[in-house]
Parts: C-alpha cells; sequence; structure tokens
C-alpha cells in the first residue's frame, strides 16, 4: 500500500510539474502577443531604428500597405536579404503604432511563361525592376530564377512602388545583395517619407539658356515632385518668355521695366530652397549670374550640372564621327572658379564604362561614357551607392582654400585618359582601341574627378561690381552646393515611339538601369537636409559571410549532419529519460 502511495505521489508530482510547464509556456506566449520587445545584442545595433526613421514613422496616422514581391524560392544571398527587409519592415511596424501592414508574396508563383512575362512587363512599368537571381548549387550546378525585390505602397488612396535593390553591373553578386543590405533602413525611410510628405521644400529648375528640356529631366522632376515642389523657371532676363508670368507688373512700369523684371525674377528665385542646373548650352550673363549668386549668399542651395564641352552621342547616328569642341561658358566657368571649383575643357576616357553595340549587336566598351562608382567614397550621398552613368563627362579642380571644405563625390578609376578639345570622336576608332591592350596600357593618367560637393564660407564675386538690384546686397555667406562636370546625368533617354521618358539612369541597350537618379536624389536631399534622412547611409552594417569555398567542399557532411544528429539526440534523450524513469520508480 504504502509503496502503491509513493507511485501515485510521484505520478502527481509529475503531471504538477507539466501543468506547471504548460502554464509557464501559455502566459509567456500571451504575454509576448500582448507586448513587443526585441532586444538588440548586435555590436553595430543593426536592428535598431534610427532616430530619423523613428520619427518619420510616428507620422504615420493611417494603414500604410506594403505589399513586397519576395517569396518563394531563391538563393541564400536573396533569403538573407529577404530576412532583413522583414525584420526591418516589423521594426518600422512596430514604431509606426502597428500602422503599417505587410505582405509578402511571390507574383510569378504557379504562372506559365506567358503570364509571367506580362507580370514582370506590368512591374517594370510601374517601376519595379526584375533582378537575375543565380544559384550556384554546386561546382558544376547553376540555376537562376528571375525575382523582383521591390514593393507596392498603398497610403490614404495614393500608390507607388519601391525598389529595395540595384544591381551594380561593376559588382558580384554577393557584394550587390550586402550593399542592398546596407541600404535597406534608408530605402524604407524614404517609402515612409514618401507617404506622410507635406509642407514640401521648393525646388526651382533653371530653364532659358539651352538647358535640358521638359521632356529630358522628365524623371528627375518626377522623383523630386514626390518630396518637394518643383517648378521650371527661365532664367534668360533677354527672353520675352522670361517677362511673362510677371507681365502685369512691367505693364505698370513700362519706363523701368527691365529693373522691375530683374527685381520681381530675383524675389521668385529665392523664395525657392534649391536650383537645379542642368547642362546649360548657353553662358549666363552677368544678371542671371547675379540672381543665381545673391540666391546662393542667402542661403540657397544650387545643384550645378555643367557640360564645358560640346559632345552628344546622337551625333554619330548621322556621321562616323564629330568634332567635340568646347560649350563656351566662360561666364559659369569663371563663376564657378570663384566659388572654388575650376572646370577643365578635357574629355575624360575611363576603362571602367558603360558599353555600347555594334550594328551586329556586339558591344563594346565606350570608354567616353564612364562608371563612377563609391569605391574608397565613405560619404553619405554616394555610400553602398551604385553606379553612375555619365557621357562625354569633362572633369574638374578644386581650388585649395581653408574656408571651404571640397569632398569627391564622382571619382574614375585609375585607368583613365584625358583628351583636350577640340578632338574628334571617332566610332571605329574607339571600337579599335578597345580591343588594343597596347592602348589600354596608356590609360594610366590615374584618378579623376568630375563631381564635388563644396561647404564652407563663399564670397559673392559681386562684391566690388555693380549691383543690379536694390534688394539687399550679401557678401557672404555659410552655405553648400554640388558641382558636376557633366549635365547628361540628369538627362533620361525618350522612347521613340510613345515619346515617354525612360527612367533617368535606364541604358535601353543593355537593359541596365544605373543609379543615377538615387544619386541626384541623394544630392538634393543632402543639400536641403530633408528630415535628416541622408544620415541613415551613414549606418554600419557588417555582413558576416559564409565561405564558399567551404561551402562546396562540406555540403554533404553538413547536411547528413542536420539531417541526422537531431534524430540521434532526440533518440538519446528518449532512452535516457525512459532509463532515469525506470529507475528511479523500481528503487521505491
Amino acid at each position: 500500500m504504502v509503496k502503491f502511495n509513493n507511485k501515485l505521489r510521484n505520478k502527481l508530482q509529475s503531471y504538477s510539474e507539466l501543468l506547471v510547464v504548460v502554464f509557464v509556456v501559455v502566459l509567456a506566449n500571451v504575454l509576448a502577443n500582448q507586448y513587443y520587445r526585441r532586444f538588440d545584442l548586435t555590436a553595430e545595433k543593426r536592428y535598431t531604428l534610427s532616430a530619423t526613421s523613428e520619427k518619420l514613422c510616428s507620422q504615420i496616422k493611417d494603414r500604410l500597405y506594403v505589399k513586397v514581391y519576395l517569396e518563394g524560392e531563391m538563393s541564400s544571398k536573396f533569403k538573407r536579404f529577404r530576412n532583413e527587409l522583414r525584420d526591418l519592415l516589423y521594426e518600422f511596424r512596430e514604431a509606426s503604432g502597428q500602422h503599417i501592414d505587410i505582405d509578402f508574396t511571390d507574383p510569378l508563383e504557379g504562372k506559365d511563361n506567358k503570364e509571367k512575362s506580362n507580370i514582370l512587363t506590368q512591374m517594370e512599368q510601374r517601376g519595379l525592376v526584375p533582378v537575375r537571381d543565380f544559384d550556384r548549387e554546386g561546382v558544376d550546378e547553376t540555376s537562376f530564377k528571375l525575382l523582383v525585390p521591390g514593393a507596392d505602397v498603398v497610403y490614404q488612396g495614393r500608390e507607388f512602388s519601391v525598389n529595395f535593390f540595384l544591381f551594380d553591373v561593376a559588382k558580384d553578386p554577393e557584394t550587390n545583395v550586402n550593399q542592398a543590405i546596407q541600404g535597406l533602413e534608408y530605402e524604407l525611410a524614404n517609402m515612409v517619407r514618401r507617404c506622410i510628405a507635406g509642407n514640401p521644400k521648393r525646388i526651382i529648375i533653371a530653364d532659358g539658356n539651352g538647358e535640358l528640356n521638359e521632356l529630358q529631366i522628365a524623371d528627375l522632376s518626377r522623383e523630386l515632385g514626390q518630396y518637394y515642389q518643383v517648378e521650371r523657371m527661365n532664367l534668360n532676363v533677354a527672353d520675352p518668355e522670361a517677362a511673362r508670368p510677371f507681365q502685369l507688373n512691367l505693364t505698370t512700369n513700362p519706363d523701368s521695366a527691365g529693373l522691375v523684371l530683374l527685381e520681381l525674377m530675383q524675389r521668385r528665385l529665392n523664395n525657392a530652397d534649391g536650383l537645379v542646373i542642368a547642362k546649360p548650352r548657353n553662358d549666363y550673363t552677368d544678371a542671371e549670374l547675379y540672381l543665381i549668386d545673391q540666391f546662393i549668399m542667402k542661403g540657397g542651395k544650387v545643384l550645378w550640372m555643367v557640360d564645358p564641352i560640346a559632345a552628344e552621342i546622337d551625333s554619330l547616328e548621322r556621321n562616323p564621327s564629330f568634332l567635340a569642341g568646347s560649350q563656351n561658358l566662360d561666364n559659369i566657368t569663371a563663376q564657378l572658379f570663384e566659388y572654388g571649383v575650376s572646370l577643365n575643357p578635357t574629355l575624360l576616357m575611363d576603362a571602367t564604362c558603360n558599353r555600347i553595340p555594334t550594328p551586329r549587336r556586339e558591344f563594346f566598351d565606350w570608354f567616353y561614357f564612364p562608371l563612377f562608382t563609391s569605391r574608397n567614397l565613405d560619404h553619405p550621398i554616394v555610400k553602398n551607392l551604385g553606379a553612375v552613368w555619365s557621357q562625354f563627362p569633362a572633369t574638374l579642380r578644386a581650388k585649395s582654400r581653408p574656408d571651404v571644405k571640397i569632398t569627391d563625390l564622382l571619382v574614375s578609376s585609375p585607368y583613365t585618359k584625358t583628351v583636350g578639345v577640340p578632338a574628334t570622336i571617332d566610332y571605329v576608332s574607339t571600337y579599335m582601341q578597345s580591343r588594343d591592350r597596347r592602348f589600354r596600357e596608356t590609360m594610366n593618367a590615374g584618378l579623376q574627378t568630375c563631381g564635388v560637393l563644396l561647404e564652407g564660407t563663399f564670397r559673392s564675386p559681386f562684391v566690388f561690381r555693380r549691383k543690379l538690384t536694390s534688394q539687399q546686397f550679401i557678401k557672404e555667406c555659410t552655405n553648400s552646393m554640388i558641382v558636376i562636370a557633366d549635365g547628361d546625368i540628369a538627362r533620361n533617354g525618350v522612347m521613340l515611339r510613345s515619346g515617354n521618358p525612360y527612367p533617368l539612369g535606364y541604358d535601353r541597350f543593355s537593359r541596365i538601369t544605373f543609379a543615377n537618379k538615387k544619386f541626384l536624389m541623394n544630392c538634393m536631399d543632402y543639400l536641403l537636409d530633408q528630415n535628416g534622412l541622408i544620415e541613415i547611409r551613414g549606418k554600419e552594417l557588417n555582413v558576416r559571410l559564409l565561405d564558399q569555398t567551404r561551402i562546396k567542399e562540406e555540403r554533404e557532411y553538413w547536411k547528413w549532419l542536420n539531417t541526422l544528429l537531431p534524430i540521434i539526440l532526440i533518440l538519446l534523450f528518449g532512452a535516457g529519460n525512459w532509463w532515469l524513469r525506470r529507475w528511479k520508480f523500481t528503487r521505491q
């Protein structure tokens, strides 16, 4: 009887312990569903949002729906990318007070080839760029699948698409994925900013002196318009079109119409926060440069994209060669020299470049189309940025001034050559040079700079000259500006049939989209300090990679170990538990 009671007591004790464990597990799950808390133990705090991201998320007041097209079968590197994206989206959801709904889906699952092609075409039209995911399963096994690492976003009745991954042709797939992971928080914060944008700053795009027209700069204008108030303004004071917006004021003061026009143009320009000057073909007059100078002196930000050399790839459609000459922008060049930058009338040839096709669809290196990468550059504007495509850029040289800090943004590879103008650009000669090893060996001019950021104290070049308006003249200021020796960086292509613009940076021959748009958006965000968003790009993430060689060599070993070890451990645990209970209860 005593032995029976002991057995009963032991069984009841075991049941009680089991009930306690079940109760603790259930309670922990209930509390976990009610209260979310994540502990970030990573050295670089990769799962801790920046203050800027949290501030943006706190401004989300309605449901924000994010449909991410990254699910299903994919290589390990893209699985890592997807998991990082999912984790960050969850962090954004928590920071927003659960206002973000997240859905991961595979848009191509269960579709035949024709349906997949239609879906991908529709996505490309919305700006979602598919990428090829190569999965090297073994030494001799390689497969690939098309993925769409982007999302559709819906907020307050507005819909737009976001790309989280931009392939850089200058880097291998693993580096591309790591670079995309580095920029995920920035992309998500930018997505939220696009949703909640209100009271935007004003940007004026200069017009009237042969700058890129509305169609040629349409994609950049549209992208800027998502975050800023964008308008064009004719700065050519001699053009009757420039006076049209002020016609009423000019007719009431016909005797001093010129002075009144300049005053009104200065007021309108000074009401803006940023100015984009994209490839003027005609030189600015003193009056126009005076307006720009005083805009800078009062704190306005300017993005200069100036081509000192006249060279267009379209010229080769008519003739196999053309003469590249000076654009004769002496006044603009002189004013930039006063601010601290000298534009050199030299064409840049770079071995790291884009390719163009022959009539037989054979691609070759076109040295006049350099690709600028962010190698060895750590500034937030270009950090983790893909390649930026330029066309016939010139070079520039920064003056050494103690009161102006100059940061390189667009730097060539070391394998370059500079050509003074006038110079003949010959299609056949460049084709032959691209295949000539000896010519490539002569491309040793070293690193060349084509774009810089200037920050510091600027003095007006009009200090000792006649003042052109009655408004207060400002002699100097603390400000920043960006100067790029290529205007085509901002030019998008145009579809021949429809007349619609291609995405900025898109090469219709290779079907690669370069990082031109992101680079220019980063430039404006940095200059205008919109929400401090650009600082997120400075966040460092250490991506710890597996040794691919060891993976191939030890693949079978680790596969069988991970398959059999859990089964063996469970069997050992079961046998040990059976022996322990048998020994415990047979003692009594």
